[in-house]
């Protein structure tokens, strides 16, 4: 469909100043438009198919990564959870949300979900071609703090069963202690011991509390109970 020389002009405008997500205020900003001669820009572009609404009040250029769209929405923002197990290959599952950790609560919108984490369990990141995920230890970490978010407890397990080797254990063991969640230690710790890994598991087990918790807490009590991590053994 071809496209006017003002549309033109506009969608070049948004290239050249990294507006791949935008609201209808960045737009009246960037071309001084007034909100009326915005809208009707907007709905033109919509109609060619130039941009599309992804949430509301959000607009994006055609064509933009999925993964950069979500970090504009949010930032701070990195991907994690499931989507970050199945970037790396640890999983071949592709769930049907992008899944994100952030520090400040921000609805879901369309296919991304954010995670609100603390401020000190907001760590562990890098940059990939332009996308800020989390490191693979600290995308297991986050797993095991929230297991719902990477399909549950026999996920993780599987992700790390399969690629131990790529895994650096040191790192991830002390992301575990610097989450500060006796949860994740008990998960980790029963999960490394079930691979026959040592190191720093006693060292964990001294700081996993007391009382008992739940393997998968998103699945229902069987009362079999591991005394030596403290977990009913759900899965």
């Amino acid at each position: 469909m071809q496209t006017s020389k003002l549309e033109n002009k506009v969608y070049e405008e948004l290239k050249k100043n990294k507006f791949f997500i935008f609201k209808i205020k960045d737009l009246c900003l960037l071309l001084k438009v007034e909100k009326t001669k915005a809208y009707n820009i907007i709905k033109a572009l919509k109609r060619k198919q130039i941009i599309k609404k992804i949430g509301k009040g959000f607009f994006v250029l055609s064509g933009v990564n999925e993964f950069s769209i979500g970090q504009s929405i949010n930032y701070p923002s990195y991907l994690s959870f499931w989507s970050a197990l199945n970037y790396y290959g640890f999983s071949d599952q592709i769930p049907k949300k992008i899944f994100f950790t952030t520090t400040k609560y921000t609805k879901e919108i369309n296919d991304f979900k954010f995670v609100t984490l603390s401020p000190k369990r907001f760590f562990g990141y890098k940059n990939i071609n332009g996308i800020t995920i989390a490191e693979k230890e600290k995308a297991i970490i986050d797993s095991l703090l929230f297991p719902k978010y990477s399909g549950g407890i026999k996920e993780i397990y599987n992700s790390l069963k399969n690629n131990i080797k790529e895994i650096d254990t040191k790192k991830l063991i002390n992301y575990a202690f610097k989450v500060e969640s006796k949860a994740v230690l008990r998960r980790l710790g029963f999960i490394l011991e079930g691979l026959d890994y040592k190191e720093g598991l006693k060292k964990m087990r001294r700081n996993i509390g007391r009382g008992y918790e739940l393997l998968d807490p998103n699945l229902k009590r069987k009362n079999n109970l591991n005394k030596k991590w403290l977990l009913d053994v759900n899965w």
